[in-house]
């Protein structure tokens, strides 16, 4: 009981430090304050998770320094991977998109955010982690496994709350996107038709001298035709 406690506060802690970490990004390349995250509160629990499988798969390898690298790399691109393709299959929506940037894979994820992911992983297993558990280590038994299981409430209920909503914004989402793609296509039409109209204007004036047009363009300027614009057939 006390193991798994434990581990439920590792992923609350570090889903915390992870909103921490993109609150302090944002602040620091766009200068503004942003709540960021799947979730209302303050947890981005991807962070958490990530920090989890690399505690229970990588720390047993802790001596490799390099290997330690790669395979906080692997894991976390991997994870960082499928939670968006989750996110896009299930609700349509995509929270992050790598798609500008160089060697990206779908836009889901990208070497820069991987690199740095795996040097996150270097940090967390040879800094953090080392110190947030001896700090853990003065608490008692009983006081861990309440805090643990007390944060882990407030993580299920701000998730449950989280995809009810996306739940609900799916469909406007959904609606939005054919209203978009049906604008597209009326667009299209429009322009295409257009230029049509364009080339016969021009193989109309084709018939007129040239200088006559540059003649009655300078001496009225101002000339507008005043026939009405027929109207479309829909």
């Amino acid at each position: 009981m006390y193991e798994v406690s434990l581990l439920m506060l590792f992923l609350a802690f570090y889903s915390f430090l992870g909103w921490i970490a993109e609150v302090s990004f944002v602040l620091v390349t766009d200068h503004r304050l942003q709540n960021r995250g799947f979730l209302t509160g303050p947890f981005v629990p991807i962070y958490g998770f990530g920090a989890i499988l690399l505690l229970l798969l990588v720390e047993p390898y802790v001596e490799n320094p390099f290997l330690v690298f790669l395979a906080s790399v692997v894991i976390t691109s991997t994870l960082e991977f499928f939670t968006h393709l989750v996110l896009d299959k299930a609700f349509h929506i995509r929270l992050w998109d790598y798609s500008d940037r160089r060697f990206n894979l779908q836009g889901r994820i990208c070497l820069q955010n991987s690199l740095l992911f795996g040097g996150l992983g270097l940090l967390l297993l040879y800094v953090i982690h080392p110190a947030f558990s001896d700090a853990v280590a003065l608490l008692s038994p009983e006081v861990a496994i309440a805090i643990a299981w007390t944060l882990i409430g407030i993580l299920i209920v701000d998730f449950a709350n989280s995809v009810r909503t996306l739940a609900k914004v799916r469909p406007v989402l959904d609606q939005l996107s054919t209203t978009l793609a049906h604008a597209h296509d009326e667009v299209e039409v429009n322009v295409v038709r257009l230029d049509q109209q364009l080339a016969a204007r021009r193989e109309a004036f084709a018939n007129v001298p040239k200088s006559t047009i540059e003649r009655l363009s300078r001496a009225f300027p101002h000339a507008r035709s005043s026939a009405k614009p027929a109207r479309s057939p829909r």
